[in-house]
């Protein structure tokens, strides 16, 4: 259950402040999107007030359906194969990692631990899997390819009945990834689909 990086860009648009409803909930994958929250900073002590903008909020990323010209973009749960406080244990004795799957991860999510979200904002290819995938109305894995992926209220990607501007394209499953070990269909059994690629469209998209 985790944003997975495909194909998508350099680099993320940053580590926002996520807002506190959403901080601990987050699967991976899902859309959110730049807002004005009210109330304080209620996690990272070196940001408290808004600056120049009191009065407006905290400025926040919170899930959300998209409203074209807006910044959003798809949020890194902080989890899988990095982000992690204290990285992956890799056997007993033999150290850490941050990028061995299946390692058993030490310490909380990067919105758990301090309220912050990693929001990849370029255009391309994303995988999305788990509860960010499944929207219970219209999942991705529904969708033929080439049509509109749209999110709900939750940020949950899905097909244009959840409404709201488009916010990628279904490219389809992606089944057997792993490029060092045999794969399921290798072996005569069915393919194993490990996440839904969809291509992000990026926030030029009016």
């Amino acid at each position: 259950m985790a944003l997975k990086l495909l194909n998508p860009s350099l680099r993320p648009l940053g580590m926002f402040d996520l807002a506190d409803a959403d901080a601990g909930t987050l699967e991976g994958g899902e859309y959110v999107q730049l807002e004005a929250a009210g109330g304080t900073e209620g996690y990272a002590a070196d940001v408290g007030e808004p600056g120049p903008y009191s009065g407006a909020g905290t400025v926040t990323f919170s899930v959300a359906t998209r409203t074209a010209g807006s910044l959003g973009g798809l949020a890194d749960e902080g989890t899988e194969e990095y982000g992690t406080l204290f990285g992956s244990l890799i056997g007993q004795n033999a150290g850490q990692a941050t990028q061995v799957n299946g390692a058993v991860v030490l310490g909380p999510s990067t919105d758990r631990a301090s309220g912050k979200v990693t929001v990849w904002a370029m255009a391309g290819l994303y995988g999305v899997s788990g509860a960010a995938a499944d929207d219970s109305g219209t999942p991705l894995s529904g969708l033929a390819l080439n049509l509109p992926v749209h999110a709900d209220a939750n940020g949950l990607l899905g097909g244009a009945a959840l409404g709201g501007d488009q916010v990628a394209i279904s490219v389809g499953a992606m089944t057997d990834t792993s490029l060092v070990s045999t794969t399921a269909s290798a072996v005569g059994e069915p393919s194993v689909a490990e996440f839904i690629a969809v291509f992000y469209t990026g926030n030029a998209q009016a």
